[in-house]
């Protein structure tokens, strides 16, 4: 596994260090090329399908739309249903929760009124209704080789997989990042709410957590 990516102890308050972080992440992501970002997407797409082969045979899969620069779902989602997957995508609801609605090529979309992002139109339900996942694809500025996630700080899905662990707890709940986003121990503020995952993918592969 590659070294992960080194970045400055930011000093100051635990709150205060946390968004640092988000911004200085934020700033990394804008400065990568069109060329880069593609390159990057079609390469997560590769290790999400090629891990997906040697997983178990059971449930949908839990993905997102992306938004430039975020590491692109464009060439993923497609070629999931390509694959014959069954593939949800979230939906911002009131109090940070989310629905999930089944994405295919072609789905209507709309802007979210709570978030700046496209959603699918369509039939809107709880996760205990699209259960079992065979994977959980989450989004992330970033993540530490302790499977610590550092999100937009919205909250929508520490809530989720804080309730996704209890009805699912052997979900497969993997990040989706750039490969300099792979942080080391110690970078990322946790407190109780936020929601380790089970590892993260990059273009460079499937790093474990421990």
């Amino acid at each position: 596994m590659d070294s992960p990516a080194p970045l400055p102890s930011p000093v100051s308050t635990p709150t205060s260090r946390k968004e640092e972080l988000r911004q200085t992440l934020r700033e990394r992501r804008r400065r990568l090329s069109g060329q880069e970002q593609h390159t990057a997407a079609a390469a997560l797409a590769n290790q999400v399908l090629r891990w997906l082969q040697a997983a178990p045979d059971t449930g949908c899969i839990a993905a997102y739309l992306s938004v430039p620069p975020e590491p692109g779902t464009g060439e993923l989602l497609p070629a999931l249903t390509a694959a014959g997957y069954d593939v949800v995508v979230p939906v911002c609801e009131a109090q940070y929760q989310m629905s999930w609605v089944s994405w295919k090529p072609g789905v209507e979309l709309a802007k979210s009124p709570r978030a700046p992002l496209w959603e699918p139109v369509g039939e809107r339900r709880h996760f205990t209704a699209v259960m079992p996942f065979r994977l959980v694809l989450v989004p992330g500025l970033g993540m530490d080789v302790r499977g610590n996630r550092i999100g937009q700080g919205g909250g929508y899905y520490d809530r989720f997989l804080a309730q996704l662990r209890l009805e699912q707890p052997d979900a497969d709940r993997l990040g989706y990042v750039y490969d300099e986003e792979l942080l080391a121990p110690g970078i990322i503020e946790t407190t109780p709410l936020d929601m380790p995952l089970n590892g993260v993918f990059t273009p460079s592969g499937l790093h474990s957590v421990g």
